[in-house]
C-alpha cells in the first residue's frame, strides 16, 4: 500500500489517533506516581540483576523486557517510564496500523479499532503491559514481511522483530508468527520465499534469545496441566466462546471483562460492524493478490485458532499435552493472547474499506462511523476502566526496608504466602507482589496463581518447598535457612490465614510501618553464582539489536 502525499501521511494521523485515545484509555493511570494492579508493576529503582538479566537460574517470565526498563529507569524515574512505556504503545501501534491505510481517514479508522478493543482492554486490565508493547509493532512486521523485496522493506522487517522480542517471549512470538505466516504466503518465487523464511527464522531466534535460551537452562519442574483448563479463552459475550475472540475479547480472567460486553445490544452492534468491515473487504478479489492482505488474513485466521483450541473437540487434551511435555509449550495455555492477530487483520480490513468508501467519495457519515464505532460499543475503556486505576506512590517504609536489605545482598523471603496483595495505600487494588522487582538478590516468595476454581502450580522449585512445608505445618524456618534465605519480611497489612505465615518467634525483628522484618541469622547455604552460559542469550538479543540499527541505517543510506 501507498502513502498519501501531503502536509499530513497515514502514519501521522495514526499516531495522533494513538495517542488521544491513549490518553483517554489510560486517563488517572497517566498521573505522576505508579499505577500497580495485577501484574502491572513498576518499581522506584528496578535493579540490573541476575534476574533482569535472565542469569538467576529462574523461568525467565520478565527477560528481557524488566531490562530495558530497568536501563531506562538509569535516566528517569521508574513511574515515568511506566507513562511513556503505555502511552509509547498506544502512539506506535496507531502509527505502524496508519501506514497500512492509503487514505487519511482510512489510517484514522484503523488505528481507533487497533487502539480501542477488547484485547487491548482486558490485557491492561491484568496488567500485560509487555503484551501491549509487543503489539504495538505488529502492523510494522507486517509491513515488512510483505516488503521484503526491497532494502528498506528487509531492515523493517528486522527492527520490527527485534524491537518486539525487546517485550519478552509472548511478543517474540507474535512478531515471528506474523512475520513467518506473511512470507510463507506471498505470491513470490520460491527461492525468494525460502530466503524470507530464513531471515525471518533466524532473526527470531537470534533477537528472541535472552528468553529462550535460559529458559532451557532453567531449573523448573514440569508446567501444572491444569493451567490448560484455568487459563483457557473466556465467552464475556452473550455469543460463546468464539463469538467473543471473532470480537476481540474472551481472556480467562472475568475481572478484567467490560459489562457492556455481556449485553445483547452492545454486543451484537460490534459484531455486525466487524462481519460488515470482513465482507467489504474480503470479497474483493485484489484482497487476495496483495502480500501483506493475505499475510494479515491468514495469520489472523491462526490467531483465531490457537484462542478457541482449547475450546473445540479435543482440543484442551492437545493443549495440556503441549504444555507439560513440549519445551516451552507453556506459551500456548493462555490462548487469547493470539487473538490480537485476529484484531490485527480487522484493522488492516478497516484501513482497506474506509480507503475505498474515500476513493468513491461517499459521504463522510459512513467514514465517521467506521472510526467510531470501537470506541461506541466499548464505552467503560475509557478513564482507567472507568477509573478503577490511579496512580499511588510507595510508601516510605518500604524504600526504606528495600534500600536495607538490597544492602546486605542476602535472600529474602516475603509472606503472608500469597502471589497477589492488596494495599490500602493503592486503593485495595489486586497487585502483583513487587518484593522480587524491588530487591536485586533472589526473592522466594509465592509463584502460584490462585483461582476462582482452582489454583496453578509455580514452577520455582524453592518456593513449592515453602509451599508444602506450610502446608505440612513443617520446620518452614529450616527450609527457608536451606534456601540461603536470611531475611523475612511480612507484611502486616494483609490477611494472614493459618498456613500463610511461618512461627517466627524467638528470630531477632524489627518493624518499619506494616512491614516486619525478621533476620534468621547468618546464612551457611552458599547460593549458586549467576549463570554465566544463560548471558549468551543476552548477548544473541544484543548483537540482533546491533545488527538491526545497522541495517536500517544502511538501508537509509541506499
Amino acid at each position: 500500500m501507498t502513502l498519501t502525499k501531503g502536509v499530513a501521511r497515514p502514519g501521522t494521523v495514526g499516531a495522533a489517533v494513538g495517542f488521544l485515545l491513549g490518553l483517554l484509555v489510560l486517563g488517572p493511570s497517566l498521573a505522576p506516581g505508579y499505577t500497580l494492579h495485577y501484574d502491572l508493576v513498576f518499581v522506584p529503582d528496578l535493579p540490573l540483576s541476575a534476574r533482569t538479566l535472565g542469569t538467576d537460574g529462574s523461568v525467565p517470565r520478565a527477560v528481557p523486557n524488566d531490562l530495558v526498563v530497568a536501563l531506562l529507569g538509569l535516566l528517569l524515574p521508574g513511574w515515568l517510564v511506566q507513562k511513556l512505556v503505555l502511552l509509547g504503545a498506544f502512539v506506535i501501534g496507531g502509527a505502524g496500523v496508519g501506514r497500512l491505510a492509503r487514505s487519511l481517514p482510512g489510517a484514522a479508522a484503523a488505528a481507533a479499532l487497533w487502539s480501542w478493543n477488547p484485547w487491548v482492554g482486558e490485557r491492561l486490565g491484568i496488567g500485560h503491559w509487555g503484551y501491549l508493547v509487543g503489539a504495538a509493532l505488529l502492523p510494522w512486521v507486517l509491513q515488512g514481511a510483505a516488503r521484503t523485496d526491497e532494502r528498506r522493506g528487509r531492515a523493517l522487517l528486522v527492527a520490527s522483530l527485534t524491537a518486539a522480542a525487546l517485550g519478552g517471549s509472548t511478543p517474540g512470538v507474535l512478531a515471528a508468527l506474523v512475520a513467518g505466516v506473511t512470507v510463507l504466503v506471498a505470491p513470490r518465487p520460491p527461492a525468494r520465499r525460502i530466503r524470507d523464511i530464513v531471515l525471518v527464522g533466524g532473526v527470531a531466534l537470534l533477537a528472541n534469545a535472552a528468553w529462550w535460551w535460559p529458559f532451557l537452562r532453567a531449573a523448573s519442574r514440569s508446567a501444572d496441566a491444569g493451567g490448560a483448563t484455568a487459563f483457557a479463552s473466556g465467552a464475556d459475550t452473550p455469543f460463546g466462546i468464539v463469538g467473543s475472540l471473532l470480537l476481540g475479547g474472551g481472556l480467562w480472567n472475568d475481572r478484567t471483562w467490560f459489562v457492556e460486553r455481556t449485553t445483547w445490544p452492545l454486543a451484537t452492534a460490534a459484531l455486525l460492524a466487524v462481519a460488515l468491515v470482513l465482507v467489504l473487504a474480503l470479497r474483493r478479489r485484489e484482497w487476495w493478490q496483495g502480500p501483506l492482505t493475505r499475510g494479515a488474513t491468514v495469520a489472523g485466521c491462526v490467531g483465531l485458532l490457537l484462542a478457541a483450541l482449547a475450546a473445540l473437540p479435543g482440543g484442551r487434551g492437545l493443549v495440556e499435552t503441549v504444555v507439560v511435555h513440549v519445551p516451552g509449550g507453556g506459551l500456548l495455555r493462555d490462548g487469547q493472547k493470539f487473538v490480537v492477530l485476529w484484531v490485527l487483520l480487522l484493522a488492516v480490513a478497516t484501513a482497506v474499506v474506509v480507503d475505498r468508501a474515500v476513493e468513491r467519495g461517499l459521504p463522510r457519515l459512513p467514514l465517521v462511523l467506521a472510526a467510531l464505532w470501537p470506541v461506541a460499543t466499548l464505552p467503560s475503556l475509557a478513564w482507567g476502566h472507568a477509573g478503577a486505576w490511579g496512580s499511588v506512590d510507595y510508601p516510605p517504609e518500604v524504600r526504606t526496608v528495600s534500600d536495607r536489605l538490597a544492602a546486605s545482598g542476602e535472600a529474602v523471603a516475603v509472606f503472608p504466602w500469597s502471589t497477589y496483595r492488596r494495599h490500602e495505600w493503592n486503593d485495595d487494588r489486586v497487585v502483583l507482589d513487587s518484593w522480587n522487582r524491588l530487591l536485586p538478590q533472589r526473592v522466594v516468595s509465592d509463584d502460584r496463581l490462585a483461582l476462582r476454581e482452582r489454583t496453578v502450580a509455580g514452577e520455582d522449585p524453592a518456593a513449592g518447598r515453602v509451599t508444602r512445608s506450610l502446608a505440612d505445618d513443617g520446620d518452614t524456618l529450616a527450609v527457608l535457612r536451606s534456601l540461603g534465605v536470611r531475611w523475612v519480611v511480612v507484611q502486616l497489612d494483609q490477611p494472614a490465614p493459618p498456613g500463610t505465615v511461618p512461627d517466627l518467634s524467638g528470630t531477632q525483628s524489627s518493624t518499619v510501618g506494616d512491614l516486619a522484618v525478621h533476620d534468621l541469622g547468618p546464612v551457611t547455604t552458599s547460593q549458586p553464582p549467576p549463570d554465566g552460559l544463560r548471558a549468551l542469550g543476552l548477548l544473541g538479543t544484543g548483537l540482533a539489536v546491533v545488527g538491526s540499527i545497522a541495517l536500517a541505517l544502511r538501508s537509509r543510506r541506499g
